[in-house]
């Protein structure tokens, strides 16, 4: 009895869940009730590798906490951080949808992340049984190649402090997409924000204090809180 109160308990708790996710948004009750019957929780802690690129792919994966970092890491150590991935994002559907091993490396990078995993074999049978997924993550998807495709021509025709202005840019965009409302700050090393932008990590230093200096941002404790929203809106043309 009291397992089956737990269950229940851990049901509805993944349904309160889904109910916030975009791909999920337009299922009824009973479809979100068989989506977290077959949903699996796993914690992940700083630093942990989700999977690596070439791996083997059988699992979508939703993000239910915490942050993950999508790279592509050469061989040498050198890496390019091709997107963070916010709570309420999917990641890993590529190797499930071309059979193809993982394209990238996927990191967590907060101290407790928390996934929920879809087998191969069960989410291609929800994506059967509820067409609007496949449509939702159709819209997902475009808009993440807009992404890339942005990050392609920041890389051709801007320098540094551009794209480190137009990233930054972008990263708040995301971010106020995914919770719904409008925000300041971000949480993101130097580091990381090198990754993202192509860069070492001091050029990107030096361009942060210069936007810092300018009066469009304000660094503390790895946040950067944003002063001047429409001068980082201006970067993006």
């Amino acid at each position: 009895m009291v397992l089956d109160t737990r269950k229940k308990a851990d049901i509805e708790a993944k349904i309160q869940f889904l109910r916030r996710v975009p791909i999920f948004g337009a299922l009824n009750e009973d479809s979100l009730q068989r989506v977290a019957s077959i949903m699996l929780e796993k914690s992940y802690s700083r630093k942990s590798i989700v999977f690596h690129e070439g791996d083997h792919g059988d699992t979508l994966y939703i993000i239910k906490a915490g942050r993950i970092k999508i790279a592509k890491v050469a061989i040498d150590g050198r890496e390019k951080t091709l997107t963070i991935m916010q709570p309420g994002d999917f990641f890993g559907e590529m190797a499930i949808f071309d059979n193809l091993p993982r394209s990238a490396t996927a990191e967590a990078i907060d101290h407790d992340v928390r996934l929920f995993g879809i087998s191969k074999g069960d989410f291609e049978r929800l994506i059967h049984e509820y067409p609007s997924i496949a449509l939702r993550i159709m819209k997902d998807l475009t808009h993440r190649i807009r992404q890339s495709n942005q990050q392609v021509e920041d890389l051709a025709f801007k320098d540094v402090h551009g794209r480190v202005s137009s990233t930054l840019f972008q990263l708040l965009e995301t971010e106020e997409k995914i919770i719904g409302r409008r925000l300041n700050r971000l949480r993101m090393t130097h580091q990381d924000l090198a990754n993202m932008v192509g860069s070492s990590r001091e050029t990107v230093t030096r361009a942060l204090n210069r936007l810092q200096s300018e009066g469009i941002i304000a660094i503390s404790h790895q946040q950067i809180e944003i002063l001047d929203r429409e001068y980082l809106a201006d970067r993006i043309i």
